[in-house]
């Protein structure tokens, strides 16, 4: 009697632990999910990602929704006030104070323990979490800066890679006498405007960052970040920008370059796929601007990628989802897809851009998130520098009196 008692026992184990997560696998998923993307350069990595999930669910419906970048927050605010908001959605994570926000108002999920974010370091994962709380799923993504160079613009004028920042600027007269576009730049766009002048900030002055990370105290409204954000005024006004900059955008910058307009574009490293979108054909590079000393520097960032509205209708299948973007698959797809560089040995890149971009000598902070990070309560740097960033170059206002705004802003 007790060795078949021990037998059914051990039947009832072993159908606990073979049978049901066979089961458990076999579930179909069904349901509809809205997931909003804040801006066209990640379409096609979210379209790609979201086709393999539905190979593996074709029940599942997805409305992918891609928005524009200035307007995307007030459309997410304006969805959560009518309890309407999409079941998967953007946002900067720590980056910015609104995945914080919107994680104190109720309206994110807390997925700690229910997404496995395993690929990730706890550096990457820093992007995604507040007070040990996992909000959102980053990317394996590290989404830096570069200079995007035309070859064959290159080789026309017999230019080469510059090795030092004075070579850097001296090219830039170079290829305005030569009648052609130095840098394609998007003036009206206070995220492009970040992209480009941070890699400046670096070259010129790389022991503002450093600083930083070796845990000293740096002011926002450094007499260094004044030269930098200065150095991009004096460049448009030498032409170096083109005419009329400060009303381009930012797809509009990027199309410019992809078109063959313009000798270089410095912006993010997640625009390679929307270059070769817009032109295959286009023969390019990219490069990181370098120090005087020769030192190049890398700015680069985590990514974020998606949370989930607390009040989804479809809870299981937006935890779905997530676990499957989260995962070496979906992350490899988003990675190549994107172009982008990757942030773990697990992803390899076969791209020449992303191998070009690789190329650098020390990776430094991002002076977004120095301002960021170093917020004071209640306070949001972030959204004076999107609404007053581009007015340095209209003459709206002044470096030294933005910088000072800012400055009140943070410790």
């Amino acid at each position: 009697m007790k060795r078949l008692l021990v037998l059914v026992l051990l039947f009832t184990f072993l159908s606990t632990v073979l049978v049901l997560p066979a089961m458990a696998e076999d579930t179909k998923l069904s349901g509809k999910l809205v997931i909003w993307e804040h801006t066209p350069q990640f379409e096609e990595p979210g379209k790609a990602v979201i086709a393999a999930f539905k190979e593996l669910h074709p029940d599942v419906e997805i409305d992918f929704q891609v928005k524009t970048s200035d307007q995307y927050y007030n459309l997410l605010a304006t969805a959560f006030s009518a309890e309407e908001a999409p079941d998967l959605f953007w946002t900067n994570g720590t980056a910015t104070t609104n995945m914080g926000a919107y994680a104190q108002q109720g309206l994110l999920m807390d997925l700690t323990d229910k997404v496995d974010v395993s690929l990730f370091s706890d550096t990457i994962l820093k992007i995604s979490t507040i007070d040990g709380k996992l909000y959102a799923s980053p990317t394996a993504e590290s989404g830096g800066r570069c200079a995007y160079y035309n070859k064959d613009i290159f080789a026309q004028l017999n230019l080469e890679i510059p090795k030092t920042f004075d070579e850097f600027e001296a090219m830039l007269a170079t290829i305005h006498e030569a009648g052609i576009l130095p840098i394609s730049f998007a003036g009206s766009d206070a995220w492009t405007t970040l992209f480009f002048f941070e890699p400046v900030l670096a070259a010129m002055h790389l022991d503002y960052t450093e600083s930083y990370l070796r845990g000293e105290h740096v002011a926002i409204n450094d007499q260094r970040v004044a030269d930098a954000m200065n150095k991009l005024i004096e460049w448009g006004e030498k032409g170096y920008l083109g005419v009329g900059y400060t009303g381009v955008s930012g797809s509009g910058a990027m199309l410019a370059f992809s078109k063959g307009e313009a000798a270089m574009s410095v912006d993010g490293t997640w625009n390679i796929s929307t270059i070769n979108n817009n032109n295959p054909d286009l023969n390019y590079g990219a490069f990181q601007i370098p120090t005087n000393d020769g030192v190049r520097p890398f700015v680069g960032t985590s990514s974020n990628g998606f949370s989930i509205y607390a009040h989804t209708k479809y809870p299981d299948l937006a935890l779905a989802f997530l676990n499957y973007f989260a995962s070496l698959e979906g992350q490899t797809i988003w990675v190549n897809t994107l172009d982008s560089i990757p942030a773990t040995s697990k992803i390899v890149s076969e791209n020449p851009v992303v191998n070009d971009i690789t190329q650098f000598d020390v990776m430094t902070e991002s002076w977004y998130n120095i301002m960021v990070q170093n917020a004071k309560e209640d306070e949001a740097p972030g959204t004076v520098w999107e609404e007053d960033q581009t007015k340095i170059f209209s003459g709206g206002i002044t470096v030294e009196d933005f910088l000072n705004e800012l400055q009140e802003l943070v410790k």
